[in-house]
């Protein structure tokens, strides 16, 4: 954690704002969005790879990402729903991937690189897609809203618990500032914050307490391993932040590296409650 607070805080309200109104506008909205973030991203990654001499295959990464966002579409389930879309996806690019090695160059490494930043940004960003009408278009707005509050409240969580009562460190290698104490305190503000924050509306949610104890929980522990996922890339290669979309507070995988884990694992929860 860094010791801006208040910068945190104002770019994180600032992007859920930004967030919640692109949520509004539904999938005319979501998709060039998503776009937007995956070639941003892809080109974060390729940077801060470069600098260990890793090239990344970015034409095909993006070329790849508009696959699964495409095939993420909800109307493509209601459909043909017998037809599992994304790992159709996934199979492509596997085999664009190895048919552009067979073809060019056997590099491996450029291979593996590239199918973790697959499975990394566009792979878990596409499932914002389904989310968003899943089980329907009213609920799936309102469903999006729970990994923003969740990686939110972690995040504060952490901060605060953290500087008052850490001492054993969570992962000092990685990321020598989070503790243990600090984890558990995002977890229990992140279970506080979605017991608030669905009592206001608990209308629009049919989770019982246990289900929201399961979503907070797994929601935060999501988040936080978002969090070191992106410190264990910048620590590989080297730098601080991951770029400099937002002049000094870091790259946009800086802001968005708690939703890449949180967001698939809502769906696969308000899939198994719903």
């Amino acid at each position: 954690m860094t010791d801006h607070l208040p910068t945190r805080v104002f770019s994180a309200l600032a992007g859920a704002l930004l967030l919640l109104l692109v949520l509004l506008g539904g999938i005319p909205l979501i998709l060039p969005t998503l776009l937007f973030v995956h070639w941003l991203g892809t080109r974060e990654l390729a940077e801060m790879l470069a600098r260990r001499g890793i090239a990344l295959n970015t034409p095909l990464l993006l070329a790849g990402g508009v696959l699964v966002f495409l095939f993420s579409l909800p109307q493509l389930y209601w459909h043909f729903p017998q037809v599992p879309w994304r790992e159709v996806a996934l199979g492509l690019f596997l085999l664009a991937s190895f048919s552009y090695e067979l073809l060019f160059g056997a590099n491996l490494l450029r291979f593996a690189f590239g199918l973790m930043a697959f499975l990394y940004l566009p792979w878990s960003l596409g499932y914002v897609l389904l989310l968003r009408e899943t089980p329907d278009a009213a609920m799936g707005l309102w469903t999006l809203t729970l990994p923003l509050v969740a990686s939110f409240a972690t995040d504060i969580g952490a901060y605060f618990i953290g500087r008052a009562f850490g001492r054993r460190k969570l992962a000092p290698e990685i990321s020598p500032g989070k503790t243990v104490e600090g984890s558990l305190g995002g977890i229990a503000v992140s279970f506080l914050a979605l017991v608030v924050y669905t009592g206001l509306v608990r209308e629009v949610f049919p989770f019982g307490l246990l289900e929201l104890w399961l979503f907070s929980l797994l929601l935060s522990l999501g988040a936080q391993l978002g969090d070191l996922a992106e410190s264990m890339l910048k620590r590989f290669a080297g730098v601080k932040d991951s770029g400099s979309f937002l002049p000094g507070h870091g790259g946009l995988l800086d802001r968005i590296d708690s939703l890449l884990f949180a967001f698939p694992l809502t769906y696969f929860l308000v899939v198994l409650f719903t």
